[in-house]
C-alpha cells in the first residue's frame, strides 16, 4: 500500500506537527546562537554542542507527547521504535561546525518516514526565519509560498553548490566532484542544508555531498527537493530511504533541478 492510499489524508496533520517542532527548534537555536556554547567532539571526530542537544531533547519531547506510538531517530539521543510504519527523522542542529563557529548556514532537518520512504521534510534556518516544507504529493513551499526549480538548464550555466573539497575523499569521489565542477558556471562552497532549499526555490541547479553524510542527514531534504520539481540520490543514482542503522553512512548525495540534468551530472561523477 503507497502513501496515497495510507496516509495521505494525515499528512497536512503531520506537516503542521513539524512546522511547530520547526518553531521549537528555531527559538532554541536562534536563542543559543546569540551566545555561542563550547563544543566537544563525538566519538567520530564531528563537533556537538549544548545546543544540538537541547534541540533534540525538546523535539523528541514533543514527538512521544503528540505521537507516542510513532518511531524516532534522532542524532544525538534519541533511537526509539524504528521498526514502526512511520519514523521521525530529526537532525537537531545540520552544520554544527557553522553553528559552532558563529557562521548562519547551520539549520534543522526535521522529516517523517513513512515505510522507510521519506514523506514529509522540513529544513529550518532559525538565524534567517527561512523555512523549507515539502510534503509527499504536494508542492514545496518557502515561507508558505509554493516554490519551483530551475529545469532545462545547460550544464555550463549550472551553480553548483558543494561543501569543500575536503568532504570529496579518495580518488574517485574527489576527481569526480572536479569533473564536475569544471563543467559548472560557478561554485558556492560552505552552504549546507541552505543550499537544497536555494535549489527548491530556483537559485541553485546542483548540490553535492560527500560520501559522510547519515540518514538524518539525507531524509528531509528529499521531500523538499522532489516537491519542487527536482530529484535527488547518492552518487549511483540510488533513491534515498530511511536507514535504522546510526552507522550507516550515504554513498555521496546529489541533487538536481531536473531528472534530464540529473542524468548528466551522474554521468560525470561516474564516467
Amino acid at each position: 500500500m503507497g502513501v496515497t492510499t495510507a496516509i495521505q489524508s494525515d499528512l497536512n496533520e503531520f506537516a503542521e506537527f513539524a512546522q511547530h517542532l520547526a518553531d521549537l527548534s528555531r527559538s532554541i537555536a536562534h536563542h543559543e546562537f546569540q551566545n555561542i556554547p563550547a563544543f566537544q567532539n563525538k566519538g567520530d571526530g564531528s563537533p556537538v554542542t549544548a545546543a544540538d542537544e537541547a534541540v533534540e531533547a525538546e523535539l523528541l519531547r514533543a514527538i512521544r507527547e503528540t505521537y507516542p506510538d510513532h518511531g524516532i531517530l534522532g542524532e544525538e539521543t534519541g533511537c526509539t521504535n524504528l521498526d514502526r510504519d512511520l519514523v521521525w527523522v530529526v537532525d537537531p542542529i545540520d552544520g554544527t561546525k557553522s553553528f559552532a563557529t558563529g557562521t548562519s548556514t547551520f539549520g534543522s532537518l526535521i522529516a517523517l518516514c513513512h515505510r522507510q520512504k521519506p514523506v514529509i521534510g522540513v529544513i529550518e534556518l532559525p538565524v534567517s526565519g527561512w523555512r523549507y516544507v515539502g510534503v509527499a504529493g504536494e508542492v514545496t513551499s518557502f515561507n508558505g509560498v509554493p516554490v519551483s526549480s530551475r529545469k532545462d538548464m545547460r550544464l555550463s550555466d549550472c551553480v553548483l553548490s558543494a561543501s569543500g573539497g575536503e568532504f570529496f575523499r579518495g580518488p574517485a569521489p574527489r576527481s569526480g566532484f572536479e569533473r564536475l565542477r569544471e563543467q559548472c558556471d560557478w561554485t558556492v562552497y560552505g552552504a549546507g542544508c541552505s543550499a537544497f532549499g536555494s535549489l527548491s526555490r530556483g537559485l541553485m541547479d546542483i548540490c553535492l555531498e560527500g560520501a559522510n553524510l547519515a540518514t538524518f542527514d539525507f531524509c528531509a531534504l528529499v521531500p523538499v527537493v522532489e516537491g519542487a520539481g527536482g530529484k535527488i540520490t547518492d552518487w549511483r543514482g540510488r533513491p534515498f530511504r530511511l536507514v535504522p542503522d546510526m552507522t550507516h553512512r550515504a554513498d555521496g548525495v546529489v541533487a538536481t533541478g531536473d531528472a534530464a540534468l540529473h542524468e548528466k551530472v551522474l554521468q560525470f561523477l561516474n564516467p
